[in-house]
């Protein structure tokens, strides 16, 4: 099996290679420019794939749904979505395709959300991954493409770059920090970690089905204080938290998923919330 992976040189790209590759998967990837319709043709006609996991986006986060991030998202999510999944169709054997959307694309709600809840984007990073898997799905079943959508919540663990909470937290507990200062330490989060998330895309690549869409998540939730606190106890520091109390105004309390539909084909995740901990604290002290 060849499998071509976008976004290889990101986190979960990088763990999603390596766990393919233990499994005898040959793998390709594209880190170039999905704008680039003729480079995204050239790569998949070269390599033919048997799967392809999609996993490029720029992931720019905002406050609010409609504003200069939109388009930068959209850039890739819709437009290079889209040359990705014409270079598909016109291959003569049509590979098996793995989209990875967000959780952002739900409406809030304080219980487990669904696969089946309302899709309302808050955030412009959110509606961008609802036009992205719209349109996905339109146009796999237009071109015949067996295609499998996820909704991954919060993924976590070694090697995430800055800018994420807990790695931005443990990378600063690793540099020796001794207060830290959060938005809002009671927010809720549903927290997964990588190895487990690229476990459920290869699960998925082989028993998921085309033309469905599946929740990645641990299915619960955890407050940011928490996280704070037991990376403090595992470093064995002393950390003050402070809270600012100002906050995003679109970040709900609560974003928790449900994963009984992608447990029926037995996953569940395996790292628990402290070895991953540990291994993002690990990471930022060899760093």
């Amino acid at each position: 099996m060849k499998a071509f992976i976008t976004g290889i040189n990101g986190f979960t790209g990088r763990h999603l290679a390596k766990l393919l590759r233990a499994h005898q998967v040959t793998v390709f990837g594209f880190g170039g420019d999905l704008k680039d319709k003729l480079s995204v043709f050239t790569a998949v006609s070269r390599v033919k794939p048997g799967w392809i996991f999609h996993l490029a986006s720029p992931i720019l986060r905002s406050d609010q749904l409609l504003d200069h991030d939109l388009a930068a998202n959209l850039e890739v999510d819709l437009f290079g979505t889209v040359y990705l999944l014409e270079a598909a169709a016109a291959l003569s054997h049509k590979p098996k395709i793995l989209i990875s959307g967000s959780n952002a694309e739900y409406a809030p709600s304080a219980r487990p959300l669904k696969e089946t809840d309302k899709l309302m984007p808050l955030t412009g990073y959110g509606l961008s991954k609802l036009t992205q898997e719209m349109v996905s799905l339109q146009l796999a079943k237009s071109y015949a493409l067996p295609l499998i959508m996820t909704r991954t919540f919060h993924l976590i663990g070694p090697g995430q770059r800055p800018g994420f909470v807990v790695t931005d937290l443990a990378k600063a507990i690793a540099e020796g920090a001794k207060e830290i200062t959060l938005g809002n330490p009671n927010i809720r989060r549903d927290f997964t970690d990588v190895r487990d998330a690229v476990r459920a895309y290869y699960l998925l690549m082989k028993q998921g089905k085309p033309g469905k869409t599946y929740n990645v998540c641990s299915g619960k939730a955890v407050s940011i204080g928490q996280i704070a606190a037991r990376l403090a106890v595992l470093a064995g520091v002393k950390l003050k938290i402070k809270s600012r109390h100002v906050w995003r105004q679109n970040d709900p309390l609560v974003v928790r998923g449900d994963n009984h539909k992608i447990k029926q084909l037995d996953w569940q995740p395996k790292i628990s919330l402290d070895q991953s901990l540990k291994d993002t604290l690990n990471y930022w002290r060899k760093h």
